[in-house]
Formats: C-alpha cells, sequence, structure tokens
C-alpha cells in the first residue's frame, strides 16, 4: 500500500465517486482507477461494493478506512512538523559550551533567539573547551562555543567575540600589596588556574611558558573547573587567580577583587561557534549561528 493508494481510496469513499475522488486530489479518473486495483491487489481482497452509482466500502474496506485515516493524518502530521522545524518554528537545539560564553556571552543572544523561536526547546551543556569539541565531534550537540580554536579539520569554527585574560586577588591583596608582579615574583605566590581542557589554561600556558603554574619551589597551584571557582577562590584569599575580564567586571567595579598587573597580561583571546563539516544542522541551528555570527 502507498500513501497515493490510500489517498484515493479516502477521496473515492468521501465523494462518492471516481470522478469527484479525480478532482478532489488533482488527478485523472483512470489514476484513480489505477490506484484502487493496485491498493486491493496489495490487500488481496476487494475494498470497494460498486452498485451503479453508489460506490460504498466492502468489509475490508470499513477495516482500512480507519487505519487509512491514520496513516494519512499521520503523514500530513510529519509534514507539518518538518516544515516547522525548517521555518525554525518549533525543534531542538543543543549547544556545548565552555564556562565564559556560557555564562556571559550566549545568554543575550539566547534572548533574541528564544523572542523569534518561542517554540524549539534548548539545552546548553556547560563544561571546558576541549569537552564541548568532543560533545560537537561525537554528535552529541548542534553547536559548541569555545575559547579555544580547534585543530580537528573535521571542524569550522569561526570567531564570534573577545575579552582579556587578566590576574586578580583579594582585597586587600596580600599577594601583591603594590597590584604588581615580576615574572618571577609570580612563580612564589600562591596561583588559582584552571583546569586542564579550558581556553584559559591554553592560552596561559603559551603566553607564561610554563604551566600555568609556580615553579618548584613555590606553593602548588589550585586548579578548579570554572571561573566563578576561580574568582572565589581570589576573594577568599586561597591566591591569585586567572580569570577572563568579563567574568571579574562585576567583582572589580565593586571592590570585592583587585587587579594584579604582571608581563604578558592582560591577554586578549578570541571565542569561537563551531560546527561540524559532516553535519547537517537543523535550521534552528543554522538560525542561532546566523544570529552569533552576526
Amino acid at each position: 500500500m502507498t500513501l497515493d493508494q490510500l489517498r484515493a481510496f479516502l477521496a473515492v469513499l468521501e465523494h462518492g465517486s471516481f470522478s469527484g475522488a479525480a478532482r478532489a486530489i488533482g488527478v485523472g479518473q483512470s489514476t484513480v482507477s489505477f490506484h484502487i486495483a493496485a491498493l486491493e491487489q496489495a490487500v488481496g481482497t476487494p475494498v470497494l461494493d460498486r452498485r451503479g452509482r453508489s460506490i460504498r466500502p466492502t468489509a475490508a474496506g470499513r477495516v482500512l478506512r480507519r487505519y487509512a485515516v491514520r496513516m494519512s493524518s499521520l503523514h500530513e502530521e510529519a509534514l507539518a512538523r518538518l516544515r516547522a522545524e525548517e521555518r525554525g518554528e518549533a525543534g531542538r537545539l543543543s549547544i556545548a559550551a565552555s564556562t565564559i560564553p556560557a555564562e556571559y556571552l550566549l545568554p543575550p543572544l539566547l534572548a533574541v533567539f528564544r523572542s523569534a523561536h518561542p517554540r524549539v526547546a534548548v539545552t546548553v551543556t556547560v563544561s571546558d573547551s576541549r569537552a564541548a569539541i568532543a560533545a560537537l565531534l561525537a554528535e552529541e550537540c548542534d553547536l559548541a562555543l569555545a575559547g579555544a580554536k580547534p585543530r580537528d579539520t573535521r571542524l569550522i569554527a569561526t570567531p564570534f567575540a573577545q575579552d582579556d585574560i587578566v590576574l586578580v586577588g583579594p582585597s586587600p591583596n596580600p599577594f601583591a600589596p603594590k597590584l604588581r608582579l615580576t615574572a618571577a615574583q609570580l612563580r612564589s605566590v600562591p596561583l588559582v588556574v584552571r583546569e586542564e581542557g579550558s581556553g584559559t589554561r591554553s592560552a596561559l600556558a603559551a603566553v607564561l611558558g610554563r604551566d600555568s603554574g609556580p615553579a618548584e619551589a613555590g606553593p602548588a597551584p589550585i586548579h578548579v573547573g570554572s571561573s566563578e571557582a576561580a574568582k572565589q577562590c581570589a576573594r577568599h584569599g586561597v591566591g591569585l587567580a586567572f580569570v577572563s575580564s568579563l567574568a571579574a567586571a562585576e567583582d572589580l567595579a565593586a571592590g570585592r577583587l583587585t587587579r594584579v598587573a604582571v608581563p604578558g597580561l592582560p591577554l586578549r583571546r578570541r571565542f569561537y561557534v563551531v560546527r561540524s563539516k559532516r553535519v547537517t544542522m537543523p535550521t534552528p541551528a543554522r538560525r542561532l549561528l546566523a544570529l552569533i555570527v552576526r
């Protein structure tokens, strides 16, 4: 059985004739006759009784009608849903993002996206840059937002924002009373650094020429999994923390943190929206991507 055959069958029952059915579905009468014959051959029994000008369903036809209506409705429902998703009126959107894009850059973009696409269900998974890229490669999300440009040739990375990495400490600051340290002095103070895989950690390792931590004679570094954790450690006197200027701006302005000048900082870095070359993005992802890069 095909949908065309079932559509012709339902049209004949609705309009009471082959000619009326043909007009209703926009085909020739011979095409309707062909579909009904093929349908009866497929089910192995007549589905219509022809009595002069009257056409009625057989017993098998009455059973078939119930299924034909459901199948036709399901077909139309599927087409309507697909068209709605293509127009961005429905669907799902999954985003994997590192902490700074997730907490500071993405929310205002989602506000604009939500106003235009209120029926799209959005999921944001927050991790570090490495994990966000891994999720994209595993096809667990539609887009990734990262603080480091991936080198994988299967991906397309587009820069969309930037910020500075700064060094902050408590207020008052016992580790840097003059709010300035040399590179040698920096090695002797306790530091709070991001975990392996974060864009902040990768950028700092390249600029400072070491693993974002102190020398062997200095205090052991504290490794944390988010910018918020790094800020809170700095505020409570655990050590000096390397954080995004976006994350530190409010606390610096309120005097809860102090900024420490060191060689090589502030460090400018970019954020990237990343997509896969191998996967056709759903319409909601394409719409958000256009909004981000714009």
